[in-house]
């Protein structure tokens, strides 16, 4: 089976310095990895994608020194803009989800939220999904990590 990365140009760093694809395609499926919403500041950032590429200007940054929107709501839709931005990198879009994985920290407390924001987001028919509470992200402030799998596009 053949596999192709999917690399955002604005996340080339991350694929060159952290030795990880953002999207692979492969079977007709498009397997997304985990992402969080990051800006360079913790402020709302101008794109989804914004966090990363900040961070990767600096070839010597380990990967948690990237740092998470802080405002819940707005990390959440950071988190579904950059998703969204790595699947179109593909030819998708978030209505091609056939499935999500997201893991939360403190899930009570914010899942009111996550479920409004991924409302905006995510389109019927809606994918599988299943929410998983974990003690924490390797964001410092993260709270949400999306991970999905998508059709592609013929």
């Amino acid at each position: 089976m053949t596999r192709t990365p999917i690399i955002p140009p604005a996340l080339q760093a991350v694929h060159d310095q952290w030795h990880f694809a953002p999207a692979v395609r492969a079977g007709g499926l498009i397997f997304c990895s985990g992402i969080i919403g990051t800006s360079p500041d913790g402020n709302p950032p101008s794109s989804g994608l914004a966090g990363a590429e900040a961070t990767t200007r600096d070839d010597s940054a380990p990967l948690t020194a990237l740092m998470a929107v802080r405002d819940p709501a707005t990390q959440f839709a950071t988190a579904f803009e950059a998703l969204r931005a790595i699947l179109q990198a593909a030819g998708a879009d978030l209505g091609d989800l056939v499935e999500l994985t997201t893991y939360h920290v403190d899930m009570a407390r914010h899942m009111e939220t996550f479920m409004q924001v991924r409302a905006r987001y995510i389109p019927p028919p809606y994918p599988a999904w299943t929410a998983v509470e974990v003690a924490g992200l390797i964001v410092p402030g993260g709270l949400v990590e999306l991970r999905a799998v998508a059709a592609a596009p013929a």
